[in-house]
């Protein structure tokens, strides 16, 4: 097994191009770290990504971030969303896993509402608290630790219905895997860490925003407080603007 590596999801004409992409951030600002993709166009993407998992169709792709945990050729893994940029190296990232098998960076709820009611929902499967986040970057390693808690978050992806929990769809379309993974977090007691700016962020609800992926330039304030990430997550409309102007960048950069 290999020791250390970024790994993606491409399935779809959107997700491929973007990451695309992505392989190019890592290119130029991370290129000692392995990169894996899984996609089903293996032949566009060979030459951007070290290892191309071809996907089984017979996996859910809206329920496949759940199960990448299964598909990851790397020990220590990052996974990231197809839709985001590397700015910098993620060395300091493994670290992190010296003494925890998954990390992420969040806020605990005891009530509130984030795609159900929190009180609700901590009721339902009694736990005391579930984590908001964004699931557009995980931090892992293999061990048994790790591995329930994917498993139960494709548990609840298959099951929630009968285990009484509504989920609302994802822009009407397909099931969102941030609660299905919250309530796994939540099941498993595994909270969020301190990350200091520096994990993926969105740029929603962000402000001064100063980007440059040829400088290895990140700064905006979130949350009142000046962050330097080194992964930026384009979603959303505002992500999509800058998104745009950054990967004009990459193109006359890295020819590929």
């Amino acid at each position: 097994m290999i020791s250390k590596g970024i790994i993606t999801i491409a399935i779809g004409k959107k997700y491929i191009k973007q990451s695309k992409y992505l392989a190019r951030s890592c290119i130029l600002n991370a290129n000692n770290t392995k990169r894996a993709v899984v996609t089903d166009s293996p032949d566009s993407l060979k030459s951007f990504y070290d290892i191309v998992i071809p996907w089984d169709n017979k996996v859910d792709p809206f329920s496949l971030k759940t199960r990448i945990y299964e598909f990851s050729p790397f020990e220590y893994s990052l996974f990231i969303d197809a839709d985001s940029l590397v700015y910098d190296s993620i060395d300091e990232y493994w670290s992190y896993l010296n003494e925890n098998s998954y990390v992420y960076e969040g806020k605990l709820l005891k009530e509130g509402n984030w795609y159900f009611n929190i009180k609700e929902i901590c009721r339902i499967i009694n736990v005391e608290w579930i984590p908001k986040f964004n699931s557009g970057m995980i931090l892992f390693k293999k061990c048994d630790e790790a591995k329930q808690i994917f498993d139960t978050a494709y548990y609840y992806f298959l099951n929630h219905k009968k285990e009484e929990i509504d989920i609302p769809f994802f822009r009407g379309t397909n099931y969102p895997d941030e609660p299905f993974f919250a309530i796994a977090l939540s099941k498993n007691k595994k909270e969020p860490i301190n990350d200091y700016g520096k994990f993926s962020r969105t740029l929603i609800k962000a402000r001064n925003i100063h980007l440059n992926i040829m400088k290895r330039k990140t700064g905006f304030i979130k949350n009142e407080t000046l962050i330097h990430p080194i992964i930026v997550h384009f979603c959303g409309r505002r992500g999509g603007f800058y998104y745009f102007f950054e990967k004009l960048r990459l193109l006359t950069s890295i020819k590929k």
